[in-house]
């Protein structure tokens, strides 16, 4: 019987997190856990202190036993995982305040690929400017504009594929359409 180490997984899986976070329009890899891209990065990212919520059709209750994670609604979690790209649910989630952005959600979006929008990204992380495509509509990018206008303020956003890559985008990014 095959061993996981959870702790050494959530550890690499959290520095690819970190690595596209940082480095906007970056697409890297990460290492599922019990064949799931999206358990591996909950399982990553929940804990006991925080509070998520998940529309889809996958298995959360895993990682609710294993985190310990609270559950919440869509207006109040910390982390917000759905199994399609929703900007309906994405309109809801909180920014955090000017004396705490913190307390903004960050999401996890499922996705077939990442082909979809041909867009410019600009801000820190970025060489000027970096042309990419995201797998998003122009009226969610029109969303993720205006949520993040106001720095501090905003969302992180991770896309998923199919093929467990992963593309992120920060607060601080401003996403063009091309």
């Amino acid at each position: 019987m095959d061993t996981i180490d959870l702790e050494r997984l959530n550890r690499e899986n959290f520095r690819v997190m970190m690595n596209v976070l940082s480095k906007p329009g970056t697409i890297e890899k990460i290492t599922p856990v019990f064949d799931s891209s999206f358990l591996a990065l909950a399982n990553t990212l929940l804990y006991a202190e925080v509070s998520h919520f998940y529309r889809g059709i996958e298995e959360f209750e895993l990682i609710k036993a294993i985190t310990n994670s609270k559950e919440d609604d869509e207006n109040s979690a910390d982390y917000v995982f759905c199994d399609e790209i929703n900007r309906e649910l994405f309109s809801k989630g909180k920014i955090g305040t000017s004396k705490d952005p913190e307390f903004s959600s960050t999401y996890i979006f499922k996705c077939k690929n990442f082909n979809k929008t041909q867009v410019r990204l600009r801000g820190p992380g970025i060489d000027e400017i970096k042309e990419t495509t995201l797998p998003v509509n122009k009226d969610f990018i029109e969303l993720f504009n205006e949520k993040n206008a106001t720095f501090p303020l905003g969302n992180e956003i991770f896309f998923i594929d199919e093929d467990s890559r992963l593309i992120a985008l920060s607060r601080t990014t401003k996403v063009e359409v091309v």
